[in-house]
């Protein structure tokens, strides 16, 4: 597998300690932040609801339970516009003044079978971006030798990953032994890109809680954090086309995942709120900050003084792995990493000149500009025979092309269509 090198513009909020962002006024909870079947919602319009209490419950085993991240009334139980362009089933909470938060109760054995229920109850999904229900995560169909932390966020602009190795170090290691010892790995990893000396230095100074897990210093490059491309790095092995990581005996998890996963078996926290990055060209004061899930992406402009009235091109996740936002009414996600909020900048696209930059830099070995042909005859039989489950969307192919072709995104809603 092959990678890029990009500019990162991670300066601008790697060093900046992680704040805490007052509760919204309201919060758009949607039912599907994950991979596989919606919850399904416990409450009605009108009824009261305290600060993390279960709002929806998994509704099967690929599913995850909903939490309210304030407390207040029910406005709405309806179906939304979600980040990303579909449509979900959504609980609309109005804060109230009561926002004392509720807890889980104190988990008294740490069996692997009573850790993969607290985190079903909890509502952890994996926090990276795929969105998978971590319950079912830590409960693979085969033998795992071999668990690794993703501590790699090779995406430009974000350091959310970063800055939570470096203020919560012990918190991470330990939910990370949490997740080895629930799935039975005899070794684990933690991948750190190079160009993150402090957060090197404080997963390192928990050398003495890293029972079997080595520290593995990684070249920056991107996309390193793909989970694939990773496994390679770390273990030589290949994850075959179509394939999970669990096919070749490793499982792989997200460091806010780490974080979420300690912080409900060992203090009774549901997911209700996660660190992200706020940044982009028109922001004064980039952070990384401590959010409600479900804050409304336009009140979260509005704290940082930005004008969300044209003008404002805004990406969900990063600019290569994301997704651009119409929609600022929608709420942030459990697996939104990140914020960018940049000046328009209107680009024309051109037609394809064939210079086959898209091919030499794709990290999965893929024809990008085949794809892009078979995409525009709308021939998904022919996009699921040359790959298109393979595309791991990292953006490379949009980012060197020189007509400035969309294809990430295309790729994105043939998979849709497929």
């Amino acid at each position: 597998m092959r990678g890029i090198e990009i500019k990162t513009a991670k300066e601008r909020t790697r060093y900046e300690k992680i704040g805490n962002l007052p509760l919204p006024e309201k919060v758009i909870l949607y039912t599907s932040q994950h991979i596989g079947s919606p919850a399904e919602v416990l409450v009605k319009k009108g009824e009261k609801v305290k600060r993390g209490q279960m709002i929806a419950r998994a509704a099967s085993g690929c599913s995850a339970a909903l939490h309210a991240s304030v407390g207040g009334v029910v406005k709405d139980v309806a179906l939304m516009d979600k980040p990303g362009g579909r449509i979900s089933n959504a609980v609309v909470i109005e804060a109230g003044e009561e926002q004392q938060p509720v807890r889980m109760k104190k988990l008294r054995s740490k069996t692997p079978e009573k850790i993969r229920e607290r985190v079903s109850e909890a509502g952890i999904i994996g926090m990276g971006g795929a969105g998978f229900p971590s319950s079912l995560k830590l409960n693979p169909p085969g033998k795992i030798h071999t668990a690794i932390l993703n501590g790699c966020e090779c995406e430009p602009y974000l350091t959310a990953d970063e800055r939570l190795m470096i203020e919560e170090p012990r918190k991470v290691v330990e939910g990370f032994i949490l997740m080895m010892e629930t799935v039975g790995a005899e070794r684990g990893f933690i991948g750190i890109e190079d160009d993150k000396p402090e957060a090197i230095s404080m997963m390192k100074g928990q050398k003495g809680r890293n029972r079997g897990i080595d520290i593995k210093v990684l070249p920056k490059v991107y996309p390193q954090g793909y989970e694939k491309m990773l496994i390679t790095a770390l273990t030589g092995r290949e994850v075959p086309s179509g394939g999970l990581p669990h096919d070749v005996g490793v499982s792989v998890h997200n460091v806010s995942t780490a974080l979420a996963v300690y912080e409900a078996v060992n203090e009774g926290k549901p997911l209700t709120e996660r660190v992200l990055t706020v940044t982009g060209n028109c922001i004064v004061n980039p952070a990384n900050v401590k959010a409600a899930v479900g804050m409304p992406v336009e009140e979260l402009m509005s704290y940082y003084n930005v004008e969300s009235r044209g003008g404002v091109d805004l990406y969900m996740g990063g600019p290569m792995m994301g997704f651009s936002l119409d929609n600022f009414q929608t709420g942030i996600l459990k697996t939104t990493s990140g914020i960018v909020m940049d000046r328009l900048k209107k680009e024309r696209e051109y037609p394809c000149v064939n210079c086959g930059r898209c091919v030499d830099w794709c990290p999965m070995s893929l024809v990008p500009q085949r794809l892009n042909r078979l995409y525009e005859a709308a021939d998904t039989e022919a996009l699921c025979e040359n790959g298109i489950s393979d595309c791991m969307e990292c953006g490379i192919c949009a980012y060197v092309c020189p007509s400035k072709i969309p294809l990430t995104h295309k790729f994105k809603t043939g998979k849709t269509l497929i």
